[in-house]
């Protein structure tokens, strides 16, 4: 306890403060503390970070869609520049189809994925219902994708997958 006029420590039983002489009333009960954090309810996980949640799988979308722009732009326009003189040999090659279609194939595959992570950011903005199971299922499929992929796959599998998060997020859906 401290006093309410100095503000000093307060020995435990103590009557009167002693820096500057107040009398002390001593509480009939005890006092609940302000100071003390108060503890979270484990039914508002989904509430508190849904928002965040969204916004990070808005930018690992754009984020993917951007590498893929790049990928595409490499493929077309940078990668023949490093072949340079060898370029006319593997345009008479067997393998030169290879690598133009292998580039466009990967672009389409991490586009789909793009799309996928852009889907999920608005389906949990819109708190469609079918959002979270959606949402656990690319949280799994991102936990290879080290580092950022495996830190968001965890986050949202901590907020998402619980029985609790089930309840509370169809609550939200709801409503």
């Amino acid at each position: 306890m401290f006093c309410d006029k100095c503000g000093s420590t307060l020995n435990p039983g103590a009557q009167y403060c002693n820096v500057c002489g107040k009398q002390v009333i001593q509480p009939a009960g005890p006092v609940p503390s302000s100071a003390a954090p108060q503890p979270v309810a484990p039914q508002d996980r989904v509430r508190r970070n849904l928002q965040l949640l969204m916004f990070l799988w808005l930018a690992y979308g754009v984020i993917r869609l951007l590498g893929v722009f790049w990928l595409l732009i490499f493929g077309r326009v940078i990668l023949p520049g490093f072949l340079g003189p060898w370029s006319h040999w593997t345009m008479m090659s067997s393998w030169n189809w290879f690598l133009p279609l292998g580039l466009l194939s990967a672009g389409f595959f991490a586009a789909a994925f793009a799309a996928a992570y852009l889907l999920l950011a608005w389906s949990l903005y819109e708190k469609r219902p079918w959002a979270r199971g959606y949402g656990i299922i690319l949280g799994f499929l991102v936990l290879f994708h080290v580092p950022f992929g495996t830190a968001l796959g965890i986050y949202t599998l901590w907020v998402l997958l619980p029985d609790t998060s089930r309840r509370e997020y169809h609550e939200l859906a709801r409503a």
